[in-house]
């Protein structure tokens, strides 16, 4: 007899097992980094757990230079922490279990699809195999062109080195660099930061958006779908609006050294790494205040879902918009494109947006109390640079203003478990809880109240 147990039903949700799945990965990958060949110098517990967790999290938020704090073999397992955090924990789990040819449950099938597509398929060969066959054919794509943009200055092994790498921190977005400097080196480099650029755009656009397009060009669907019309629109609107912001914010500041080319690049390769990617060619703490709130912003909404990127997903917040402009224009449903949205996905919607914005002030009151006070807040003040950090470690961006390096050990934990957060999923954390009641079916008598 099936128990309805709420403790049973909480440790059989798929949700668990991603928690689970990453917890370990961070917490395996900070024993590795401890051991004495793989850093310089001495590594504590909570430095080795906070890069760990950033890897695994594809944060790319640091307290120590991974180009020199780490051997090369560290910063291996930092990249191989990268890829399975970008792949999904479970993904490498039925890897095995296929190459051992055993059947796959139907609870590691629903994990694959809760980690990374909103859609339901019947083939998990194919799902699994796409996902894998993408992933890498994008990197090793990335990776033959950045090795062309590194031989100027690296020698040839150390070229591939260091394109393999960024490859990889790309696509996931992770925003890691084994470059000292990062990629401020090559902010007058169109090859390097574009390149790059087009790898955090094929890692945050998401798997269902490709996969959609390319079943239009075989020729298997006649239009696309509404969740490719609004994402895409989305996406594509976001990424204008940040650059242009940038732009019209930095024009006769931090952008002033550029040619009128590198300013609109710039800008844009910022709008596109404030979705999750966390690379940076200007130092952020250059940037006005307008442009460093307009980032959080960008920031907080994220990626694409179903792709290697955080946030609350830039279809959650489009379908806030298009609810709140259907009301605007009569109708009673949520309308976009000819299509009415169900009011379930209108309720998810809402529900994971006011579940995040409460997450952020909660996260950024810890870490506003956690931190010393430096003079670095002169540049933006303490609020809103520990509103950036908190929320580019729960939107799983990495971009930093400085005060990363600067946290006390509450403050490196503060950050580790927001980061945490931000990768599994304010969605899964939801689902959970919701696991622990059941439905109630039921209403009570309607009555109104005052609004506004």
């Amino acid at each position: 007899m099936r128990s309805n147990s709420p403790l049973l039903r909480l440790l059989q949700h798929p949700s668990i097992l991603l928690i689970l799945s990453f917890g370990g990965a961070a917490i395996l990958g900070a024993l590795l980094l401890l051991l004495p060949w793989m850093h310089h110098g001495n590594l504590s517990f909570i430095d080795a757990l906070f890069t760990s967790t950033s890897a695994v999290c594809v944060t790319g938020l640091t307290v120590l230079n991974t180009a020199t704090d780490f051997t090369r073999v560290g910063q291996i397992v930092i990249l191989f922490l990268i890829q399975i955090g970008g792949l999904g924990v479970m993904t490498f789990s039925i890897l095995i279990v296929y190459g051992l040819k055993r059947a796959l449950e139907f609870r590691s099938f629903h994990f694959l699809q809760e980690s990374f597509l909103p859609y339901k398929s019947g083939d998990i060969k194919t799902l699994f195999f796409s996902i894998f066959g993408y992933t890498f054919l994008a990197e090793s794509i990335l990776s033959f062109v950045l090795f062309l943009g590194f031989l100027s200055r690296f020698s040839f092994s150390e070229s591939a080195y260091q394109a393999l790498f960024h490859a990889i921190s790309a696509f996931c977005n992770a925003g890691f660099s084994t470059l000292e400097k990062g990629l401020l080196t090559y902010q007058k480099n169109y090859l390097v930061p574009g390149t790059i650029a087009l790898g955090v755009l094929l890692g945050n656009t998401g798997f269902p958006i490709i996969y959609e397009f390319l079943d239009r060009l075989r020729g298997r669907r006649k239009k696309f779908s509404l969740h490719f019309r609004l994402t895409l629109t989305a996406h594509l609107f976001l990424l204008l609006l940040g650059t242009l912001a940038l732009l019209f914010w930095e024009w006769d500041s931090s952008l002033s050294r550029f040619s009128l080319p590198g300013k609109i690049f710039t800008a844009f390769f910022h709008s596109v790494n404030a979705r999750t990617a966390g690379f940076n060619t200007v130092d952020l703490s250059i940037f006005s205040e307008h442009s460093i709130y307009f980032l959080t912003l960008l920031m907080f909404i994220g990626a694409c879902p179903g792709s290697t990127g955080g946030g609350i997903k830039t279809t959650t917040m489009a379908v806030i918009w298009v609810t709140a402009f259907s009301r605007f224009r009569g109708y009673v449903r949520t309308v976009v494109f000819k299509r009415t949205i169900p009011d379930l996905q209108v309720s998810k919607a809402m529900t994971l947006f006011v579940f995040a914005v409460t997450v952020v002030v909660i996260f950024h009151l810890l870490l506003s109390l956690a931190v010393p006070k430096f003079p670095f807040y002169a540049a933006h003040g303490e609020f809103l640079a520990t509103l950036f950090e908190t929320v580019s470690a729960l939107g799983t961006v990495g971009l930093s203003t400085g005060l990363t390096g600067h946290l006390s050990t509450f403050g490196k934990a503060v950050v580790i478990l927001a980061m945490f957060c931000g990768r599994v999923g304010l969605l899964s954390l939801l689902s959970v809880l919701a696991q622990i009641k059941a439905p109630r079916l039921y209403h009570y008598a309607p009555e109104e109240v005052m609004l506004g």
